[in-house]
This record gives structure tokens, C-alpha cells and sequence, in this order.
């Protein structure tokens, strides 16, 4: 599939954040599990957008998601949730992030370093708020938690887990 080239390695993304900074283009990083990519995806996605001009999606890997998530997960390979994630049109590139697991969450200093976004845009219901607004100032980046928003007319929100429990219902 064409979208694949928007898959790209760590060197990879050093690289083409280097040459971003230097258009003066404004990068924004987004990180996260997005087992089964629903609306509310695609709404944080144009959220973090908005915040600039190239949206860099860091993707857990199946082992990371594994562990933090536990059994039974991810429902899609990282493959799939790569391959998904990169054909949507707001995506610009995606990195499947491989860092160690810290106390049952994802280090992401790794990462940050590698892409040195302008912007880190996380969900306020984000559990590692604080470690991720201090590693992305550290860099001089801008942090922003952002409200989950429902998409219009979905009481109460959807998410993943959401999804893979009415599944089980049925």
C-alpha cells in the first residue's frame, strides 16, 4: 500500500523531524494503543492536528500493549494498527515505539528525543501527565492535555475498552 511509506523507523523520523524544523514546520506528536481505531480517534487526531502542520503518531507495540493492557490485547497486531493508522489522511507518519515498560507504563524518552515534537497533545485522562509534560518541556516542546470529547449524539463517550466490552455482551 502506498500509505505504508508513512511508517517509518526511528532513524527514520530523526531525520525527517531535522529536515521539518529547518522548513520551519511544526511538528506534533500523539502516542497511544489505538487497538480499534473508532471516532474518538479521529478526533484527538484532528485536535492534535490543528496544534501544527505534521502529525507524528507513536504507536505501542504488541508486547507493550500486553503488558499494559493484559490479556487478551492488542485485538490487532501492530501491523494492522500501523498499516490502519497510516492510511488515514490527518496521519502523517506513524512509529511503532518499542521502548521498555517502567512500572507497568511506557518510557517515552526514546522517543521524544528521536522526534523532538514542537507539541505533545495527550488526553487530560492520561496517566503519566506529569512524566510527559516534564520530558516534552525538557526539550522545550509545548505539552498539551487535552478533554476527551465525545463525538456528537454517543452518550458517554467511546473508547476501546467500551467497544471490546459491548462486544462480549453480545
Amino acid at each position: 500500500m502506498q500509505s505504508d511509506k508513512k511508517i517509518v523507523s526511528y532513524h527514520k523520523i530523526k531525520k525527517l523531524t531535522e529536515k521539518f524544523k529547518k522548513q520551519n514546520k511544526k511538528t506534533v506528536l500523539v502516542t497511544g494503543c489505538f487497538d480499534i481505531l473508532h471516532l474518538g480517534h479521529l478526533i484527538f487526531f484532528n485536535y492534535a492536528k490543528s496544534k501544527g502542520d505534521i502529525l507524528i503518531v507513536g504507536l505501542g507495540s504488541d508486547e507493550t500493549i500486553k503488558k499494559y493492557k493484559g490479556k487478551g490485547r492488542p485485538i490487532n497486531n501492530e501491523t494492522l494498527r500501523s498499516r490502519l493508522l497510516a492510511g488515514l489522511e490527518i496521519v502523517d507518519y506513524v512509529i511503532i515505539c518499542r521502548e521498555p515498560l517502567v512500572n507497568y507504563n511506557m518510557d517515552h524518552l526514546k522517543l521524544t528525543q528521536r522526534v523532538k515534537p514542537d507539541v505533545y497533545v495527550v488526553p487530560l485522562t492520561d496517566k503519566k501527565l506529569e512524566y510527559k509534560r516534564k520530558l516534552i518541556e525538557s526539550i522545550g516542546g509545548q505539552f498539551i492535555a487535552c478533554r476527551r470529547n465525545p463525538p456528537n449524539k454517543i452518550k458517554g463517550g467511546i473508547s476501546t475498552t467500551k467497544i471490546i466490552e459491548k462486544s462480549q455482551e453480545i
